[in-house]
């Protein structure tokens, strides 16, 4: 057993692109993303007295969170997803929906990568300010499979799994094409 203290974060920047069907006041979607990240993290460890690191072997099945010891550096250089998304229109320009879905992400550390599969649930709201235009805030949990990164390091091997679990918040401008509309519609979601 041992206890680590984590100083993890960073900025997400990137795209999206998605579909979404109106009845009524109820909406569905699909939505797939990619953004590229600067979240990394370091920690101290103390395992106890063994080696003062959470690397301690391939067979200890030991899980660490989106941290590593001994001034490590595990990062996350970028991530997607592709989610469904169902809402509620609250008016008729204001969407609040929730979203759930697969998650990948590529996982470095030490400068080693492995990319990562996983799931990702949110929610948000969605305000259609424009014609064709909606900003939104949303929020993402990102939690991606414990991925093993083996090899030598300092003469320890890395044989434990990371399981990056992953908070976003993030705000959006979205540009919404309506094809099936055949004319502009304020109002219309």
């Amino acid at each position: 057993g041992g206890t680590t203290a984590s100083n993890t974060g960073g900025v997400v920047g990137g795209g999206q692109i998605g579909y979404n069907f109106q009845f009524n006041s109820f909406v569905i979607g699909a939505e797939t993303d990619f953004q590229g990240t600067s979240i990394t993290g370091g920690n101290q460890g103390n395992y106890a007295g063994l080696y003062n690191s959470p690397y301690l072997g391939s067979n200890t099945g030991l899980l660490s969170p989106l941290v590593t010891g001994n001034g490590g550096n595990l990062g996350l250089p970028w991530f997607g997803t592709v989610r469904g998304r169902a809402g509620y229109l609250v008016t008729p320009t204001l969407l609040l929906y929730g979203t759930a879905g697969f998650a990948y992400g590529d996982v470095t550390v030490f400068q080693r990568s492995n990319t990562s599969t996983g799931w990702t649930a949110g929610g948000g709201a969605e305000w259609l300010f424009a014609p064709h235009w909606s900003a939104k805030l949303e929020y993402l949990y990102v939690d991606l499979a414990s991925s093993g990164i083996n090899g030598a390091y300092t003469g320890w091997e890395l044989g434990n799994n990371h399981h990056p679990q992953i908070n976003v918040v993030r705000a959006g401008l979205n540009y919404h094409f309506n094809w099936a509309a055949p004319a502009p519609v304020v109002a219309k979601y």
